[in-house]
């Protein structure tokens, strides 16, 4: 691995998914950082800083991945924010040992394939796209910027996630449909047809709740 070393913006559960399967990929771990210090950590290293560390860095030649997951608002708006600061070059892509990609499928700068998830014949993930433990995105499949598609949730094919997107745990998204930007998709929700914007959906079949 020649990659630069690689700072773990997060400090909380998915921050260590993250850099586990950063460390297991053969990337070296420069620390963390995070808005309060904490104890120092076997897996995301020393905390470096709060986010205002961040561009002195990757000044000094460093690369970074977002470890913030989508546990709530405030996270998720933070998450966005930083993705938004960030240029696309000083972000790495990760990928864990025992996730499946298609030599076909591209991803995008920033984005993080968990353990057991799978990414299929030319589907495209965005900047900063996240396919957690399990997920499944077959074949054709487009997502946008700054999605969060959760464990075992499974897109079928030729399915288009917008920008800022999350489908929740073990949901399915049948083949050919649109999620439109900003739509949530609930735990376990079966879509038959098209999210809009703004969306939130739950149920199976699929409906809005909001």
């Amino acid at each position: 691995m020649t990659e630069k070393p690689l700072v773990i913006i997060g400090s909380g559960g998915h921050a260590c998914v993250v850099a586990e399967a950063a460390h297991l990929s053969g990337w070296q771990i420069a620390g963390h950082i995070a808005p309060t210090k904490g104890a120092p950590d076997d897996l995301l290293g020393n905390w470096l800083g709060t986010d205002d560390a961040l561009d002195g860095l990757l000044a000094q030649g460093l690369t970074c991945i977002l470890g913030l997951g989508f546990v709530d608002a405030a996270s998720a708006k933070r998450r966005a924010a930083m993705l938004d600061a960030l240029e696309p070059e000083s972000l790495a892509t990760v990928v864990h040992t025992t996730a499946s990609i298609a030599p076909s499928a591209k991803l995008g700068a920033g984005s993080f394939v968990a353990a057991q998830s799978v990414v299929g014949t030319r589907a495209v993930l965005g900047i900063g796209a996240l396919v957690n433990t399990g997920a499944i995105i077959e074949h054709h499949n487009g997502l946008g910027r700054n999605c969060h598609i959760a464990t075992g949730a499974r897109l079928t094919g030729n399915v288009t996630v917008g920008d800022n997107v999350l489908i929740g745990a073990a949901s399915v998204i049948r083949q050919g449909l649109n999620i439109e930007d900003n739509a949530i998709v609930g735990a376990g929700c079966v879509v038959l047809s098209d999210v809009p914007a703004q969306a939130i959906w739950g149920g199976n079949p699929g409906r809005a709740l909001l």
